[in-house]
């Protein structure tokens, strides 16, 4: 033990011993003590071309073409921007290397033993500004260059670390798992150089299982260093790298970098479709329930129950509307109330039809067809007996007497009729059964 702390204390006088030993440190940067003799020999070979000490450090390489070459963009944080619902923070690493000239060794030289050079201080070696100009100019950027590591042709490598307040365009049409993307736009623009080129060497699409924080907000029943965080409903399942041009112009390009969010709630969407779904499967399959009126109350019932799921999806609707978009979803209900009116039209129609007295016989062909249907498939047929059918002439305070009045020997065809217009009722729920269980498969699919 006592051999590891004295390794600790000896260690800095080690150091200063072998920088004191280099003759390139001169005091160009006034921090001695940080880097390494091959950093002063680079330094110090630039100051005797330029005769400028911080010209490595503030001038970029001369080069009409400068390629930046990007390894990867790692995603570590997103959160919710304080009073929004769907604009990011973004917080995330770039990785990348470029070529400077200036910073090549010889390896057969004095400093043959290096491949690489770790440069502790970032801002001793010009880096390209690979910055989104126009969220920083609104002060919605933070970004710093790290992990600086120079190898023997020239090579840079770093890693710049940045927060964007991203630009966040939602996608409201699969309501309420909406879709929202975010995305920077990465630039290099430098005034020495005509031209800049970015290459993704990695991947150019990932996926992601990351949720989307809301602000920190402090627990009082902890202590003040530790922060609470409390997750958003959003989920980071996708990030993206292209590379686009400004305006068209193929000097000009640009690093975009996207990532897309996605709601996961699964419990919300079944609470809102599955219940409405089952109750226009029963008001549709009402000509299996009985007679015309028992129908007509399964279907205003059903109406009760798709009242209630659209009412509730209303309560949860933003309060800043769709900006414009109409949801997947809100079209769904427009449809199901279209089947639901619809079918409650025809019934109350079929049911005002059946009141009226036939004495024209219909086609025994177009009879003997709805009496199938109305017997083998729907197991009804109409009845003397039921309420509705009373006819339009008979009088409602002494049905007994228009009774006897009618005459004896006039044909009457109305049961027949009724056949007719009971098997048109059942036709038009089956078709529109038919319809819904298309829509409704793909709906769910």
């Amino acid at each position: 033990m006592w051999i590891f702390c004295a390794a600790i204390f000896l260690l800095p006088i080690f150091l200063e011993a072998a920088l004191s030993d280099c003759r390139y440190a001169k005091n160009l940067t006034g921090n001695d003590d940080e880097e390494s003799c091959l950093f002063y020999y680079l330094l110090h070979r630039e100051f005797e071309h330029t005769g400028d000490p911080h010209s490595l450090s503030k001038i970029a390489p001369k080069t009409e073409e400068l390629k930046i070459t990007i390894e990867n963009v790692q995603i570590r944080y997103v959160e919710l921007v304080k009073g929004s619902s769907y604009q990011f923070n973004v917080f995330g690493d770039i990785f990348l290397n470029w070529v400077d000239d200036r910073l090549k060794w010889d390896k057969d030289g004095e400093f043959g033993d290096n491949d690489h050079l770790f440069v502790a201080n970032a801002n001793s070696v010009w880096s390209p500004h690979v910055i989104d100009h126009t969220l920083c100019m609104d002060n919605g950027c933070t970004y710093f260059v790290d992990d600086v590591d120079v190898y023997d042709d020239g090579r840079i490598y770093a890693r710049i670390q940045f927060k964007y307040t991203a630009s966040c365009g939602i996608d409201y049409r699969k309501f309420p798992e909406e879709e929202d993307s975010c995305c920077i736009f990465f630039t290099a623009f430098e005034k020495d150089i005509a031209r800049t080129k970015f290459e993704i060497e990695g991947k150019t699409k990932e996926k992601l299982a990351r949720p989307v924080y809301a602000q920190k907000i402090y627990d009082k029943e902890s202590k003040l260093e530790d922060l609470v965080h409390e997750h958003s409903p959003w989920m980071v399942s996708e990030k993206t790298l292209s590379i686009a041009h400004l305006g068209g112009i193929e000097s000009l390009q640009v690093l975009q970098t996207c990532i897309r969010a996605e709601k996961p709630m699964n419990t919300v969407r079944v609470a809102l479709t599955l219940p409405v779904t089952l109750a226009t499967y029963v008001m549709l399959a009402s000509p299996l329930f009985g007679d015309l009126r028992m129908q007509l109350f399964v279907k205003l019932f059903s109406l009760h129950i798709q009242t209630i799921c659209f009412l509730y999806l209303c309560s949860i609707t933003p309060p800043n509307g769709f900006l414009g978009v109409r949801p997947r979803i809100y079209i769904f209900y427009e449809l199901i109330f279209m089947i639901a009116f619809g079918s409650i039209l025809v019934t109350l129609v079929v049911m005002a039809l059946s009141r009226v007295k036939r004495s024209v016989p219909p086609s025994h062909r177009v009879f003997l067809t709805a009496k199938l249907i109305n017997r083998m498939i729907c197991c009804i047929e109409p009845e003397r007996s039921d309420a509705y059918h009373r006819y339009v002439e008979e009088s409602l305070e002494n049905p007994q007497q228009a009774e006897t009045q009618r005459p004896s020997n006039e044909a009457d065809y109305t049961q027949d009729w009724r056949h007719i217009y009971l098997a048109a009722n059942n036709m038009f729920s089956a078709s529109m059964f038919s319809i819904f269980l298309l829509v409704t498969f793909f709906e769910f699919i």
